[in-house]
């Protein structure tokens, strides 16, 4: 067996018994604590993808625009100006989720 393998063996032992913090979303644990973000009303972590269905719902949007994770905490309404894969787009609305 790889030197690596048993070391992250041994790690995953001790990481199966820390605690995670639950996501207010969906009541699931946050395995990655790297991609979650900071839920606006509760103030706690929530998963990166239960955000993001979360605004697609509260976000009217018409059938050419979509929301992107802009960065630093940032979603924006983002309307494709070319065919699918050209990579020209506006930023319609811009709306800061999790602040700095």
């Amino acid at each position: 067996m790889n030197y690596y393998r048993r070391k992250f063996r041994r790690f995953r032992k001790h990481r199966d018994n820390l605690p995670r913090e639950i996501c207010p979303l969906c009541s699931k644990p946050i395995n990655k604590i790297m991609t979650a973000i900071t839920h606006k009303e509760t103030g706690k972590k929530a998963h990166f993808d239960c955000i993001l269905k979360e605004l697609k719902k509260s976000t009217p949007l018409r059938p050419q625009e979509e929301i992107y994770y802009l960065g630093g905490g940032c979603f924006g309404v983002v309307e494709d100006q070319k065919p699918a894969g050209s990579g020209n787009f506006i930023v319609k609305r811009r709306f800061q989720y999790e602040e700095r």
